[in-house]
């Protein structure tokens, strides 16, 4: 089955690279150039996919956040309007007061649990990302650091 998200490719790219066949004597490995390109490749093409799809749950979130922030306007425009109603009735004054006070705080209360619902699914979103991006760059510097050390020894033996 085919990685989906960046991170499984970048899981694969690394068992790659691992499973490669080492070198006798030597720290150094003999890996398919093309297979890691075409892996690095891959992850690559895909990461603005994922990133757009975070934005679009973003979105859909901003979405209902506003469309619960207008719910809840209307809840308190119709609220004070049967107030402005009740008034009327001096008797009725201060139970309309309440029961306005109480669907006001009602519709924020439920505003707000849909901000906090989503800001932390859009944390928990970009700490994947950011963890995907932080495994990657270390993966990059492993394998140039290693580039970097096959093409000292290479230099030492055509010196020699």
């Amino acid at each position: 089955m085919p990685a989906t998200t960046a991170e499984e490719k970048l899981t694969q790219l690394r068992q790659l690279i691992l499973n490669a066949r080492s070198m006798p004597m030597s720290a150094s490995c003999v890996i398919n150039r093309g297979e890691v390109l075409d892996a690095i490749d891959d992850v690559v093409a895909h990461l603005p996919d994922e990133i757009a799809d975070a934005q679009q749950v973003i979105d859909e979130k901003q979405s209902a956040i506003a469309a619960g922030e207008a719910k809840a306007g209307r809840i308190v425009e119709e609220a004070r309007e049967q107030a402005s109603e009740l008034a009327r009735q001096s008797e009725v004054v201060k139970v309309a007061e309440e029961i306005a006070a109480k669907v006001k705080a009602d519709a924020e209360a439920e505003a707000e649990a849909l901000r906090r619902e989503t800001d932390l699914f859009i944390d928990s979103r970009m700490a994947s990302f950011e963890s995907v991006l932080h495994k990657t760059t270390s993966q990059v510097h492993t394998a140039r650091a290693r580039l970097a050390e096959r093409s000292g020894l290479d230099a030492a033996r055509t010196g020699s």
